[in-house]
């Protein structure tokens, strides 16, 4: 055998020694990698998942237990809601214990004790939960130590001992693992040491090649990878995909892999609506020239992708052999285009909005302003003409106010806007609200031909807390929208009815009605949007400023409410909006209540309207009066009767004017010729009782009774009809106020038309008014007379020295009262920093112009009380 030959055998040899080992130590690594692998997966799936359940369930029981703190802390729960919330977390628990169970690899005893110790605990909880709910919080936390957390206990404790044997559990198998990883390693080693280097010469062989592909690829994959396009290429002659970008899935969602199995899937995602243009984009034409088509797809996510394509033909020897394909996703770039394109309609659409609204607002200040200037003229031609004159200021106040409110709308947008709108929390009389609402609308309802009625619902706490000001101006708003949105003939109903009383608190829902145009349903999205009108026509037809929807939404969220509106074009509106409330007790209220003279009358209500019959009979069985109703003028009639008949005689009929069958003064005529005069009859109106009046007395009416029926008009009218004691009544509205008459006031008004107003006003309740026209002269004033001085009412914009100067000047004067005497700005400077500065500059108080009489009143009281 030849040396060469001898080499060669010996190289087989060596290379089969060589390759024998290093199969036996790849396999000997494969079995280890495979226990590691199994070591692994049994950590993973089987203690590690135990642990971390066991300390979620134990998170989640540690917050189970905060819950019942919070319950505990807070006993105002309903146990609806606690149940509710308690048994959502128990099947997360349940969830894991099964979890738990099936994965546990230490003793089922101890699964079972966990389950036992939770089933212990949802039911002695779920049990207890009737018990705690209505005992004090001292009693609750006391039940909660001695009868809940022991069974809390029991389940943690069942927690630890299954966390205990799973860790125990993971580290032996973690040690295991790393016994195995050893093993591998070294023999990894040992197969790294004796692989062939025979194969090493090969390698170099072939390192260049392989190197200079690696690089090439390695370039294209950064190519590919940072950039948002995804690069197909297609060999014609073939008819098969060569390339596809490792992009694919991060740009179009689709992985490469797919694409190269199922030609058809990158189709299938394509919009139905765009697939005719990609098909025409993939169809062969045998031009060497580049195309584009843009179309959507739908990713696997279920994202629509806006997807730009194009082909570039490969060309060789005069033809096409390869296309090369890119695809850009340019969702973005739409997007962002779009929103450009929204952001300019929107600001075209804001600016036309403010436009409009500027428009309606010139013509709304206008109206009122022509009239003012017109009713002026006249009242000045007709001096002599008593009543025209008085006709005129009429309509002159009027449109003030209205002018006013326009005004008062702007400065509280103005102050929504800013963050800075306040709410009120004084005590209020919602009787006074509801009279002051009917005595607005009414008139105006009239006029136009309305129906208005005010029915009360269950209502039985009057005396409130909150801002009533601003419950009269939502109220007003939605009531003057009905009014001015409904059509002679039709009617408008706002429902008080309380629906909620709980712990000093009740809640009352406010529902106005109307059977007017309507809204549509696109318009009622944005009704309460700021300068929103349905459209120019309707602006054109009712007018308005496109404010008061708006600042209605803001002023019911500032309180804590909610506003809803539901409509449908030529059937009505109705706009629901619900406030909380704090009850307020009024001792006077109670003390004028005498219901041991009242216990002794029997009162019969006739009315068409069943909540208006509950209503009423709910406030005479509070005046401890025996009562009964019916809903028409036949079953009063025959009701009296039968009650004659059997010596048991109604003392007092309470009587709807109009109802269907027969008005109230018919079933007057009827009942005093069938009774007699010895029962008394109060006819109920909701409207004016004068027209009717005259016709009522004559068929026997004693007393007339406006709805909304309040108890004390209630209690006050049958006191003076029946005559077994005089009303109690309070005429302090009409008698000077003992607090202002007499009092002493420094006015401060450069203005000489204000400063005639002011003193006039001043001079209604008996103040006495010494006048200066300027800040300096204020202070002047003041340090040589301020003993004479029970406060001083100061002007801002004033030559020489502004309010605000002058009462810093005041203030700093020495003067014994200087600190201490009231001063109120009395300003057209109306916006809340207006209102800061005055208080900055050491003013009691902030009164916007024009000046309503009852709030100057009022705050002169309170500033002067106040010092007192």
């Amino acid at each position: 055998m030849s040396k060469q030959k001898r080499k060669n055998k010996l190289k087989k040899v060596v290379m089969f020694i060589i390759c024998a080992f290093s199969i036996f130590l790849s396999t000997f690594s494969i079995f280890s990698t495979y226990q590691l692998h199994q070591t692994a997966s049994m950590i993973y799936n089987h203690p590690y998942t135990v642990s971390n359940e066991s300390r979620a369930m134990r998170s989640r029981l540690l917050d189970m237990k905060s819950f019942l703190l919070n319950i505990v802390a807070e006993p105002s729960w309903e146990i609806d809601n606690v149940q509710q919330l308690l048994n959502g977390r128990y099947n997360m628990q349940y969830n894991a214990i099964e979890i738990i169970t099936n994965q546990y690899l230490g003793p089922s005893e101890d699964t079972i004790q966990l389950l036992n110790a939770m089933n212990d605990l949802k039911n002695t909880q779920n049990d207890s939960l009737p018990l705690i709910l209505p005992m004090t919080k001292e009693e609750t936390a006391l039940y909660v130590e001695q009868n809940i957390y022991p069974k809390y206990d029991a389940v943690d404790a069942a927690l630890t001992k299954i966390i205990a044997f799973a860790d125990q559990k993971i580290k032996g198998l973690e040690k295991h693992s790393a016994n195995t990883a050893t093993t591998a390693i070294l023999s990894s080693l040992l197969l790294t040491i004796f692989l062939p280097a025979y194969f090493l010469f090969a390698f170099w062989r072939e390192r260049k090649n392989i190197r200079e592909i690696q690089y090439r690829e390695h370039l294209f994959d950064i190519l590919s990878s940072n950039v948002d396009e995804v690069f197909l290429i297609y060999n014609k002659e073939h008819a098969e995909l060569e390339y596809v970008s490792n992009n694919c899935q991060r740009v179009l969602g689709i992985k490469e892999r797919s694409i190269f199995k199922e030609t058809d899937s990158l189709l299938n995602l394509i919009i139905n609506e765009d697939k005719t243009d990609f098909m025409e984009f993939i169809k062969p034409t045998g031009t060497t020239s580049s195309k584009s088509v843009e179309f959507r797809m739908k990713n696997p996510s279920g994202q629509v992708r806006w997807i730009l394509a194009q082909s570039f033909p490969q060309i060789s020897q005069d033809k096409i052999v390869r296309y090369i394909v890119s695809l850009s996703d340019r969702t973005e770039k739409i997007i962002k285009e779009q929103a450009l394109k929204d952001a300019l309609i929107n600001a075209q659409n804001a600016n036309a909005a403010k436009q409009n609204f500027l428009s309606r607002m010139s013509h709304e200040i206008r109206t009122p302003m022509n009239a003012i200037i017109g009713m002026t003229t006249i009242a000045g031609a007709y001096i002599e003409d008593r009543k025209r004159v008085e006709d005129c200021l009429e309509k002159i106040g009027y449109s003030s106010k209205h002018l006013m409110t326009l005004i008062n709308d702007v400065l509280d947008m103005s102050k929504i806007d800013e963050g800075k709108m306040t709410i009120a929390h004084e005590i209020f009389n919602l009787e006074s609200v509801a009279e002051s609402i009917t005595s607005i609308i009414y008139p105006q309802a009239a006029e136009k031909g309305i129906t208005f009625s005010m029915p009360l619902i269950d209502l039985t706490d009057t005396i409130l807390i909150g801002d009533s000001l601003r419950l009269n101006q939502i109220l007003i708003n939605l009531l003057s929208n009905a009014i001015k949105f409904t059509p002679p003939g039709g009617s408008i109903r706002m429902e008080i009815r309380q629906i909620q009383k709980k712990n000093g608190r009740i809640r009352l829902r406010f529902t106005v009605s109307d059977t007017g145009i309507g809204m549509s349903e696109e318009f009622v999205k944005r009704i309460f949007l700021p300068f929103e009108q349905e459209n120019t026509s309707a602006s054109n037809q009712f007018g308005g400023t496109g404010l008061g929807m708006s600042i209605c939404k803001n002023l019911v969220t500032l309180m804590d409410g909610t506003i809803s509106v539901n409509s449908e074009l030529e059937k009505g509106s109705t706009f629901k909006v619900e406030l909380d409330f704090d009850t307020a007790e009024s001792k006077e209220e109670k003390s004028s209540y005498n219901h041991r003279v009242l216990e002794a009358l029997k009162v019969l209500v006739a009315d068409d309207d069943r909540d208006c019959c509950i209503h009423t009979t709910l406030l005479l069985e509070n005046l401890g009066i025996k009562s009964k109703w019916v809903m028409t003028g036949a079953e009063c009639v025959d009701e009296v009767l039968s009650a004659h008949k059997v010596g048991e005689e109604y003392d007092v009929c309470l009587i709807d004017w109009k109802m269907p069958d027969m008005d109230g003064i018919e079933v007057t005529r009827r009942v005093r010729e069938f009774v007699g005069p010895n029962t008394t009859i109060i006819i109920i109106t909701a409207y004016d009782w004068s027209s009717i009046e005259q016709k009522a007395r004559e068929a026997g009416a004693n007393a007339f009774l406006s709805k909304p029926i309040f108890a004390s008009t209630l209690y006050n009218t049958l006191l003076t009809v029946t005559g077994i004691e005089r009303a109690i009544k309070n005429n302090k509205d009409n008698q000077p106020n003992p607090v202002l008459n007499g009092l002493n006031v420094l006015l401060a008004e450069d203005n000489e038309l204000n400063r005639e107003i002011a003193v006039e006003l001043l001079k209604m309740t008996g103040m006495k008014i010494d006048c200066v026209s300027d800040g300096k002269e204020a202070v002047e004033r003041f340090t040589t007379n301020g003993d004479d001085y029970d406060i001083i009412l100061m002007d801002v914009q004033m030559p020489y020295m502004n309010g605000y100067q002058a009462t810093e000047a005041i203030r700093k004067s020495g003067h014994p009262k200087a600190k201490t005497i009231p001063i109120i700005a009395m300003t057209a400077d109306a916006f809340h920093e207006d209102m800061v500065k005055a208080g900055e500059a050491g003013m009691n108080g902030h009164l916007a112009k024009p000046i309503d009489s009852e709030q100057l009143y009022k705050m002169i009281e309170s500033s002067v009380s106040a010092k007192s």
